[in-house]
């Protein structure tokens, strides 16, 4: 791909100051969001690495920003970084469930001071045919679209990314569609999310990081069964797990629904999305616990879950043209008080590799930000799903969610009869 003209460097949008603030707000760094590939072959030399790297960053403009102090600002360019300080080794022991414990340890791992925007690490140790290569980035830098296409142009030569969407390439503002749309959604964030019982607890200055696996067409037999898409069945498998989960809030009560967090793609179609900020918008999704019925706690999500109903390229204009209202939204739906957790939905293609080696097993390392007690993500990558339950809540045990959302999987199936 040739190289694209240079663009203006974008003003900071109310989600990239929110979540600015946001990062400082916690105890660990709950503001970062990874990315994790473990691969088949021996280890390359850090050298190998920091080669890879010294070329992707010079075709990622984004990565040449950092994060600062300033709220308003959110980022300044940082071509003075020294890129040796973003990468680094990591060795983790060998022993049982690797994935977690390499998660686990990426995680605990510190940055250094003033190289703390974004990092990647060669891990090593845990078996001698495998090693893993992820990324962390601060989430006021990339969103989760960004940071996983940088890291393609890491690994692909020869491409170069764009430092944000053109202008021209931007959504107008349709007064009329923009008050409808403000209409039927804003009001719903003044009414609150369902009580339960891991947002009374407070939270721990450290993260647990557990991983539920299973065959992606599982999930995709089941879509076709519900005439689902695949992020319906994901959610309304995940509402049955977290009914297990708290059974107290939901056995025996009428209750409103529990609202999940859960972002849309707003980049304008052909664009390519490594790119400085954060270019999400926001449904408010309705996990019905205390639904008994499976299938009825589908169907009753499928409205809110629906993106045709979001208007995605309004609110992405509203964004950039209503900053006091959209950053007044942002704030209400980022509470605690409107959702009660993040989910994440990351679906990687195939074949993906790292200095020739092919990457066997991939998976997002999500946020955990706002002073919500969990956040859910997905991650398909060559027929294997992998969800991650990032809390950093002791009370209730988050060590039994992925037990249990194997157990929702197969109530489901069982109701459309696809097991």
């Amino acid at each position: 791909m040739s190289s694209s003209p240079p663009t203006p460097v974008p003003t900071p949008s109310p989600v990239d100051r929110h979540l600015h603030r946001a990062a400082h707000a916690v105890p660990h760094h709950g503001g970062y969001m990874g990315v994790l590939g473990i691969l088949e072959g021996p280890a390359p030399s850090l050298a190998t690495i920091q080669d890879l790297m010294a070329d992707g960053v010079r075709r990622v403009p984004a990565w040449n920003y950092r994060v600062c102090a300033d709220n308003r600002r959110v980022w300044e360019p940082a071509h003075d970084q020294d890129l040796h300080r973003h990468i680094h080794a990591l060795r983790v022991p060998p022993g049982p469930a690797p994935l977690e414990r390499i998660a686990r340890a990426l995680l605990d791992a510190p940055f250094p001071e003033g190289a703390d925007n974004w990092g990647v690490w060669l891990v090593t140790g845990w078996a001698p045919d495998r090693y893993a290569f992820a990324a962390r980035v601060h989430h006021a830098l990339q969103d989760a679209s960004g940071a996983l296409a940088g890291l393609s142009a890491v690994v692909i030569p020869g491409l170069h990314l764009p430092l944000t969407v053109p202008p021209e390439a931007e959504p107008t503002l349709d007064l009329v569609t923009a008050a409808r749309w403000a209409a039927r959604t804003l009001p719903p964030l003044l009414r609150p999310t369902a009580r339960w019982t891991p947002a009374r607890h407070a939270a721990d200055r450290t993260r647990t990081l557990h991983f539920a696996v299973c065959d992606t067409s599982r999930l995709d037999a089941l879509a076709r069964a519900a005439t689902a898409s695949l992020n319906q069945v994901y959610l309304a498998v995940t509402a049955g797990a977290l009914r297990a989960w708290t059974p107290q809030d939901w056995t025996g009560r009428a209750t409103r629904p529990l609202h999940a967090f859960v972002p849309a793609e707003s980049r304008p179609p052909g664009h390519e999305p490594a790119t400085l900020g954060n270019h999400l918008v926001a449904l408010r999704a309705e996990l019905h616990c205390a639904e008994p019925d499976p299938r009825r706690r589908l169907d009753l999500m499928r409205p809110s879950t629906d993106p045709r109903g979001a208007l995605v390229p309004q609110q992405r204009a509203a964004l950039r043209t209503l900053p006091r209202i959209a950053g007044f939204a942002t704030r209400c739906l980022l509470s605690p008080r409107s959702t009660a957790l993040l989910t994440t939905n990351v679906q990687l293609g195939a074949g993906m590799a790292v200095n020739g080696d092919r990457v066997c097993q991939a998976v997002s390392l999500p946020p955990l930000l706002f002073g919500h007690p969990l956040t859910v993500a997905l991650t398909t990558y060559e027929g294997q799903a992998t969800v991650c339950f990032t809390s950093d809540r002791t009370t209730p045990d988050p060590e039994v969610l992925p037990q249990l959302w194997h157990e929702a999987l197969t109530e489901l199936e069982k109701a459309y009869a696809t097991g």
